[in-house]
């Protein structure tokens, strides 16, 4: 018995289609949408609306932070993050690979990834004339 190479090529093609479509599937956008809290956070600052010091440091600080996501269209998302001493817009949008975050805000930027627990880990930075910081957190989604 002979195979013939058209009806072989054709059901390679409709298996190879058929991985490619398992695998858009399985990059669902995940749902950010919501309060995350921060649990653990580390940094250092020279100062900002968040840490504001009168000498300019470096300070080792940590703090609590708020991240209330309040709209998401596909990858890109809309909130507001707070701290006890400012509160500011942000905006981000959400890797291809569905679990890289970046994040922009008044003034800095995040970087980090939806971990597989669940969890946000975030780096943040900014460097604004005399005023730097980076640090770092793990954000954890309040119950809805």
């Amino acid at each position: 018995m002979r195979i013939r190479p058209l009806p072989l090529a054709a059901v390679l093609l409709v298996v190879l289609l058929a991985a490619v479509a398992a695998q858009a599937q399985a990059q669902t956008v995940p749902d950010l949408v919501g309060v995350w809290k921060s649990v653990a956070h580390e940094g250092i600052t020279t100062g900002s609306r968040h840490f504001p010091k009168n000498d300019p440091g470096p300070h080792f600080v940590s703090s609590q932070f708020a991240l209330h996501i309040e709209r998401q269209e596909g990858r890109r998302f809309v909130g507001v993050k707070s701290s006890p001493h400012h509160k500011e817009t942000v905006m981000g949008v959400i890797g291809y690979d569905g679990s890289t975050i970046h994040i922009l805000e008044e003034e800095g930027s995040f970087t980090g990834k939806l971990l597989p627990d669940g969890s946000l880990e975030l780096v943040y930075s900014h460097d604004v004339g005399p005023s730097k910081g980076i640090g770092i957190a793990r954000y954890v989604r309040e119950a809805k």
